[in-house]
């Protein structure tokens, strides 16, 4: 799936692509790599450890930040928390789109009643 949009002077042009066993892989050590990091809030740290790993590990192209491109391999976590909401909810959305399994599971914490 391509992705192209520019909002606020960030440009997205990526594509998200069936994630094969190797992109599983990476998205783990893109997890653990993340937490390694320091952020600002719980909710960077949450981001970066979650969506960021399914984001980068199964998408090829740039991110264009105030007229400096880098590739998506080359994007911190830190980056990808400040990217502007639309770019980061389209590029989550386009990844569970081509990878189902990638989805954000929510624990339950309540007891299920019989």
């Amino acid at each position: 799936m391509i992705l192209q949009m520019t909002v606020d002077r960030v440009t997205l042009d990526v594509v998200v692509r069936h994630a094969t066993v190797a992109d599983a892989m990476r998205q783990a050590l893109l997890t653990n790599k993340a937490a390694d990091y320091t952020y600002q809030s719980e909710a960077e740290h949450a981001v970066a450890v979650m969506i960021y790993p399914r984001c980068v590990a199964c998408s090829q192209g740039t991110v264009e930040i105030n007229g400096q491109a880098k590739l998506v391999d080359e994007l911190t976590p830190q980056e990808f928390c400040v990217l502007p909401y639309e770019i980061g909810e389209t590029w989550l959305q386009a990844v569970i789109e081509e990878n189902p399994g990638w989805a954000l599971q929510i624990e339950e914490t309540s007891e299920k009643k019989f």
